[in-house]
C-alpha cells in the first residue's frame, strides 16, 4: 500500500484555532440587556417585554398604555359631559375626583411595575450576572428624570425599587397638587371631600422632600457607576465593611467608603442654613398666614388648622 503524505498549509490551522474560542465566548455572553429592557419599558409600556421576546405580555401592556393615554385625553376634552353622565349614575364630583386620583396612582404604579418586570425577565435569561451599564453618565441622568431608574441601570434592583416607590409618591404629589387646588371649589361639601383635603395636605407635606429625593437618587447612581464593588448585594457589602472595621478600624476601613455621602449631607445642611439666614422666621410666618387665609376662603378646614400649627412651631423656633 502506497503512503500518501499530505502537506497542510501552516497558516491555516492556527487561524482556525483562534476563531473557535472567540465564537464560543460570544455565545456565552449572548442575552438581552436588563438595562435596555427596563429603559424601553419606561418609555413605552410593554416595549421591554417585546425586547425580551415576550410578545403576548408586551402587546397587552401596550394596549393598556394606549387605553390609559387615550382615556385620559378624552376625559380631559369631554370632562363636562363625563361629569354630567356620572351625575346621572349617582356619582358625585367628589367621588369622581377620588376615582381619578386612584386611577392616577394605579397608572404610576403599573408604569414602574412594567419596567421592573422587563428588567427581571432579561436578568433571568442572562448567562452571566448583570453588573450594570458601562456608561458613567446615563445612570445619573436617568435618575434625574425618575429616581430609581439609574439604580436599575447600575444593576441594583432592590435599591432601585425603593427609589422608584418614592418617585411614584413624588410624581403623584406633583400632579395632584394643582388638580386638587383647581377642582376643590367644584366639589360638593361632604365627608368624602374631607378625604380629598387629606390627600391634598399629604401631597403638600411630601412636596418639599421631592427635590432632595431627586438629587440623592442621581448622586447615588453617579457615585455607584464608578465603583463596581458598590454594585454587590447590600448584605455582602455590610459584611465586608464590618470586616474592614475589625481589621483597619473606623477611620481607615469605613470612613473612606462613606466620605462622599457625608460630604453630600454636609452640603445639604449648609444649603438649609443658608436658606435660613436669607429667609428668617418672620418670612415663613407671613407666607404661612397668607396660605392659611387662602385655604379658609376656599372652604378648607383641615389644611388651615395644620398650617396654623406649623406657624406656631415656626414662631417657637424663631424665638
Amino acid at each position: 500500500m502506497e503512503k500518501v503524505w499530505v502537506i497542510e498549509d501552516p497558516d491555516e490551522r492556527p487561524r482556525v484555532r483562534e476563531t473557535k474560542p472567540v465564537r464560543k465566548e460570544k455565545n456565552l455572553h449572548a442575552g438581552k440587556s436588563p438595562a435596555v429592557a427596563y429603559s424601553l419599558s419606561m418609555f413605552f409600556w410593554g416595549a421591554g417585554q417585546l425586547y425580551n421576546h415576550r410578545r403576548g405580555k408586551g402587546a397587552a401592556f401596550m394596549v393598556l398604555m394606549f387605553l390609559a393615554g387615550s382615556g385620559t385625553l378624552l376625559a380631559l376634552f369631554y370632562r363636562n359631559g363625563l361629569l354630567s353622565f356620572l351625575a346621572v349614575l349617582g356619582i358625585s364630583r367628589t367621588n369622581s375626583f377620588l376615582l381619578a386620583e386612584a386611577m392616577l396612582l394605579g397608572i404610576l404604579i403599573f408604569w414602574t411595575y412594567n419596567a421592573g418586570d422587563a428588567y427581571h425577565q432579561a436578568r433571568k435569561e442572562q448567562k452571566t450576572p448583570f453588573t450594570g451599564v458601562s456608561s458613567r453618565l446615563y445612570p445619573a441622568l436617568c435618575s434625574l428624570l425618575v429616581p430609581g431608574w439609574g439604580q436599575f441601570l447600575n444593576g441594583q434592583p432592590i435599591k432601585g425599587s425603593v427609589f422608584t416607590g418614592f418617585s411614584v409618591i413624588g410624581l403623584f404629589s406633583i400632579i395632584t397638587l394643582p388638580l386638587a387646588y383647581l377642582a376643590w371649589p367644584s366639589l360638593e361639601p361632604s365627608d368624602t371631600r374631607a378625604m380629598v383635603e387629606v390627600i391634598f395636605a399629604g401631597t403638600i407635606l411630601f412636596t418639599p422632600v421631592i427635590p432632595f429625593l431627586w438629587i440623592i437618587s442621581a448622586y447615588d447612581a453617579f457615585r455607584i457607576s464608578f465603583d463596581d464593588y458598590r454594585k454587590e448585594p447590600l448584605w455582602e457589602r455590610m459584611k465586608a465593611a464590618n470586616n474592614r472595621r475589625r481589621v483597619q478600624g473606623w477611620v481607615r476601613g469605613v470612613f473612606p467608603q462613606i466620605k462622599g455621602t457625608i460630604a453630600l449631607g454636609l452640603y445639604l445642611a449648609l444649603c438649609v442654613m443658608t436658606v435660613r439666614d436669607y429667609f428668617p422666621a418672620s418670612y415663613y410666618q407671613e407666607v404661612l398666614a397668607s396660605a392659611s387665609l387662602l385655604m379658609k376662603k376656599r372652604g378648607m378646614t383641615l389644611l388651615p388648622e395644620l398650617i396654623d400649627r406649623l406657624q406656631a412651631l415656626v414662631m417657637m423656633v424663631g424665638r
